[in-house]
Parts: C-alpha cells; structure tokens; sequence
C-alpha cells in the first residue's frame, strides 16, 4: 500500500472576481500557515501571470503555486476556460500541483465537466472553510468532488 504524504503547502493562488469571497478564503487559508497567498480578481491577469512565471517554475520548482483555486463563474474568462488555457499553455503538468475549482453551485454538469479536465484535483462548493481546507490537505484520496462541509 503506497503512503500517503499530506500536503504541506507553502504558495496558494486564488482566482475569484467577488472581492468578498477572496477575503474569506485568504482568512481560511492563512490558519494552515502558508507562506505565500497570491489574489487575483480575474482569470486573464491569472493566466498571464502563471504564463510569465512557467519558465521560473521550471526551474525552482519551489516557487511554483503548490494550490490553486479558481472560481467557476468569472466574466471574460470561466474557471473552466481557464483551466483549458493552463492545459494548452503546458503552464503545469498533471498532478504537479493541486488545482480546485470553486462554485456557489452544485451542478452537477459543471461537476462532471470538472472530472474531465486533467489539471482538476476536485470541485468545492463556496465558501472555502477550515474542515474544507482540512480535507484537502489532510485526508488521503478523498471524494474532492462536491466538498459541501
């Protein structure tokens, strides 16, 4: 049986264009001790971000993002057109990093839609709380799909 190794991680990105729900999350995730929490309020200044920042990545792998969360439902640019520019981008590589995206929904077409991108390590129905946040970071191979604690 393969150990599990519980994530530790030290750089998180959130993605969410309401400025509430980022303040909310960035206070649960600031009680696991994390040394970086990186905003952003649209998913084109994440991306171009995370597209300028790739090589860097490649090289110091410890600088890289250990978490991100990206809204569902942003303007311009969806969680999942996001997901699919990171994709096409080569920006991370699959199981390199945890990516979850957040929704006030529960449907289960954005859900199942989630499970068929490579780069999607779960579905978290909003807000981000502390057992939440726990689950992903403590509980080998959880169902991280509809986390509605």
């Amino acid at each position: 049986m393969q150990e599990y190794k519980k994530l530790d991680p030290n750089n998180i990105v959130l993605i969410d264009d309401n400025s509430v729900d980022l303040v909310i999350h960035e206070k649960v995730i600031k009680k696991f001790k994390v040394s970086s929490i990186r905003k952003f309020s649209d998913a084109q200044t994440a991306l171009s971000f995370f597209k300028l920042n790739k090589a860097k990545w490649e090289s110091n792998k410890k600088e890289q993002p250990d978490i991100v969360f990206i809204d569902i439902n942003m303007p311009n640019m969806n969680g999942f057109d996001l997901l699919k520019s990171l994709q096409d981008y080569n920006v991370f590589k699959q199981g390199e990093i945890k990516i979850f995206l957040l929704s006030s929904s529960n449907n289960i077409a954005d859900v199942n839609m989630s499970k068929q991108c490579s780069l999607c390590s779960g579905y978290i129905i909003k807000p981000l709380t502390y057992s939440k946040m726990n689950l992903i970071l403590n509980v080998a191979n959880p169902n991280k799909y509809i986390i509605k604690i």
